[in-house]
């Protein structure tokens, strides 16, 4: 008797197509969600660098009774330099010189004496406190006839506010906002050009005030190209103001002609990404280089009492434009950001 064996049926080519789809499918549903939980980690790891930025803030405002200077003439250095030792970065910190002009201009390849040292010391290096790791923008400044290693910052001081985008005017009537070169400059913030300040000048109380925002996310030109503006892209993060004085103050009349970079005044609504050039601000020698972020929806900033909260895209101007002046004497409802 013969007995015959059969043999196992193989998948049919329909079969094989319908099990790739179904596959197919479960990856296309499962990818938005992998996405959304490696962003919401981004995030969060955002909000714990502003969360340390802002513990240093206030250490060195201990140490030294007043905030660090927002940004120093003649192209010297900024706050981000200077909270560099309470970052646990005081090794590169001690290895700088800050007694001679320019301290912190790396514009030139040709470099010699204390600027070069300079460079030396912040050849390569990023605070790591200072990335955001939602941030696609370039680790290194674009620095024109410079060296190319001088690190950028995904975080930008908050010099103050105008009126609004079309008017320089400053809402305190104190005359702190003129119209220069570069946009408006203020100084009715909390980061200000050639003047350090104490907490206790933030009379609207330091919740409802913002110090440090983002900037992290491309702008785009009028050819609808992504380009880097931020105010550190193009000389790095550690160089300070061009003009002696601040508006308002000592020397304030000079500021028609100056510009500052890495603090900003704020001019345009959080998310603005369109490069606006010459006197419009934003740009990246400009003076109202906006906050804007890779962080769906918003961005991060860092409160005056170290807090860290997160603003919509839509969050009305006037809101924003008053938690960004230190002494305007609009709270909030509700009281807080």
């Amino acid at each position: 008797m013969v007995t015959l064996r059969s043999h196992p049926r193989g998948f049919t080519l329909v079969e094989l197509l319908v099990v790739i789809a179904i596959i197919g499918v479960l990856i296309a549903l499962l990818l938005p969600a992998v996405q959304q939980a490696r962003e919401a980690a981004r995030r969060m790891s955002c909000s714990n660098n502003l969360k340390q930025v802002g513990l240093a803030v206030h250490n060195y405002h201990d140490t030294h009774l007043k905030l660090p200077i927002g940004a120093q003439y003649y192209w010297h250095s900024n706050f981000l330099v200077h909270l560099l030792p309470f970052l646990e970065q005081g090794n590169i910190y001690d290895q700088l010189a800050f007694n001679n002009a320019s301290a912190m201009l790396f514009d030139s390849t040709s470099m010699t004496g204390y600027r070069l040292a300079n460079y030396e010391v912040m050849k390569g290096f990023n605070a790591p406190a200072y990335q955001c790791p939602s941030s696609p923008l370039p680790e290194f400044a674009e620095n024109p006839s410079g060296p190319v290693e001088c690190g950028t910052s995904s975080y930008i001081g908050i010099a103050g506010a105008s009126t609004s985008n079309t008017s320089v005017t400053d809402p305190t009537g104190q005359g702190r906002c003129v119209t220069g070169t570069s946009g408006y400059v203020c100084s009715n913030g909390t980061l200000i050009p050639n003047e350090s300040l104490r907490l206790a000048q933030i009379s609207d109380g330091l919740t409802n005030t913002i110090i440090i925002a983002e900037q992290s996310n491309w702008t785009i030109d009028s050819s609808g190209k992504n380009i880097d503006q931020r105010n550190s892209s193009r000389r790095g993060a550690w160089i300070g103001a061009y003009i002696e004085g601040y508006p308002g103050g000592t020397n304030g009349a000079a500021w028609t002609g100056g510009n500052y970079y890495n603090i900003s005044a704020i001019r345009y609504g959080v998310g603005f990404r369109t490069q606006v050039t010459g006197s419009g601000g934003n740009h990246q020698t400009g003076s109202n280089t906006p906050i804007h972020s890779a962080h769906p929806g918003g961005a991060m900033v860092l409160r005056c009492d170290a807090g860290v909260s997160f603003l919509p895209n839509t969050l009305d101007w006037d809101v924003l434009r008053n938690i960004c002046i230190r002494d305007d004497g609009n709270v909030l409802i509700g009281g807080s950001l």
